[in-house]
């Protein structure tokens, strides 16, 4: 069949969709350390075309994460098969400020209550990690991070206020949040639990340039 000239663009979105979604799979690596379900990649492209697909006021080929309203990412799990939100209940606010700083706060929260731990876990960190791209290949990434750590026996988790350097600009933002789970004991400090079928893991923020 002759494509027309708007399937051809369409379909060279998609493309560039697959191939943005791969360099953050690329950064993420070090973040979900292969714990994703088995579609995590086509699920990440298919939402970032449909995410790319609301700029109505750029023509197709034209639009990019960079310049595209991009906040349908929020709430992506890289694994489904534990989603972030059914195990951390507390509301994370996000803002990026015009000097490029990203500003997160973590509410107070109660673990034992708003915070499911793995089986025979009593130990977590909260892991936020802050990745800035200009989503092409073979550039350099900025990338910081805070681990926020608690136990289950806590009775309150007091506020955390926390401040990123400034980011670059022309540059998408992704910010992810994922839980690991761990257990101690004499000898080793931390015997991580986390697996395939338990990493709670998802995109909480997003920001083009």
């Amino acid at each position: 069949m002759k494509q027309t000239k708007a399937t051809k663009l369409s379909s060279s979105e998609f493309t560039l969709c697959s191939h943005w979604a791969k360099i953050l799979r690329l950064f993420l690596i070090p973040f979900l350390v292969g714990l994703t379900d088995t579609f995590m990649y086509r699920r990440l492209t298919g939402q970032l075309y449909k995410a790319l697909q609301t700029n109505t006021t750029l023509l197709k080929g034209q639009r990019t994460p960079l310049n595209t309203d991009m906040s349908t990412l929020v709430g992506f799990e890289f694994n489904t098969h534990s989603p972030f939100a059914n195990y951390f209940s507390p509301r994370i606010a996000i803002s990026l400020d015009s000097q490029r700083q990203l500003s997160i706060i973590i509410p107070k929260f109660e673990p034992k209550t708003e915070v499911v731990f793995a089986q025979k876990t009593f130990q977590a960190e909260l892991v936020v990690s802050i990745l800035a791209t200009n989503l092409e290949s073979n550039t350099a990434a900025t990338e910081t991070h805070f681990i926020l750590p608690f136990e289950r026996p806590t009775a309150l988790v007091a506020e955390t206020h926390w401040t990123s350097f400034a980011l670059p600009a022309d540059c998408f933002v992704l910010v992810t949040a994922k839980l690991m789970y761990y257990n101690t004991n004499t000898f080793t400090v931390k015997n991580y639990v986390n697996s395939k079928e338990l990493n709670p893991a998802c995109v909480i923020f997003v920001a083009g340039s």
